[in-house]
C-alpha cells in the first residue's frame, strides 16, 4: 500500500489530470470523489509488478521538477499550472518510459473516476452502473482530503 506522502502525491496527480469544475458538463473532479478508496482497492488486487511500477513512476514524478522545470520543488509543492506543465513535458520526452508516465497516471485516475455512476452519466458512458463499485460505497477520502 502507498504511504502518506505517496498518497498525497498521487492525489495531486489525480487532481491535476481530473480537476474539479473543468466543465459545466462534468463539475466533479478527482478531489470530489473517494479516490483514496479506489487506490486502496487497486493496491490490494493489482499484480506486484504493477504496484512497483506505479510507485517508481510516482517517485520519479515527485523528484522531476528540478530537472524538468528548473524548479527546486517536489510535484506536490508545485502550483497546479506547473504540475500540468511538468506532465506535459514528460509526455514529450524522447525516452519511452518517461513519455508514457503521464498516460499511466491518467489511465489509473480514469479507471477509478469513470467507474462511478455520478461520473458516467454526465460524460456519456452508457449504460450507467446502478450501484457504485464496492470501494466507493465505503468511501474514504484520499490522503485526508475532503473527497
Amino acid at each position: 500500500m502507498l504511504r502518506g506522502y505517496e498518497l498525497r502525491c498521487l492525489a495531486a496527480v489525480f487532481e491535476a489530470v481530473l480537476p474539479s469544475g473543468a466543465s459545466e458538463t462534468m463539475p466533479l473532479g478527482a478531489a470530489d470523489v473517494a479516490m483514496g478508496r479506489f487506490v486502496e482497492d487497486l493496491f490490494r488486487h493489482a499484480p506486484g509488478h504493477f504496484r512497483l511500477g506505479l510507485r517508481a513512476c510516482l517517485w520519479f514524478l515527485t523528484l522531476a521538477p528540478p530537472f524538468v522545470l528548473g524548479r527546486f520543488a517536489t510535484f506536490v509543492g508545485l502550483p497546479r499550472e506547473d504540475r500540468l506543465r511538468l506532465l506535459e513535458r514528460l509526455g514529450q520526452s524522447s525516452v519511452y518510459v518517461v513519455r508514457e508516465m503521464p498516460l499511466l497516471f491518467k489511465t489509473v485516475a480514469c479507471l477509478g473516476f469513470c467507474g462511478l455512476p455520478e461520473v458516467q452519466s454526465p460524460i456519456g458512458i452508457s449504460p450507467v452502473d446502478s450501484l457504485p463499485p464496492e470501494w466507493a460505497r465505503r468511501g474514504l477520502p484520499m490522503a485526508g482530503r475532503g473527497s
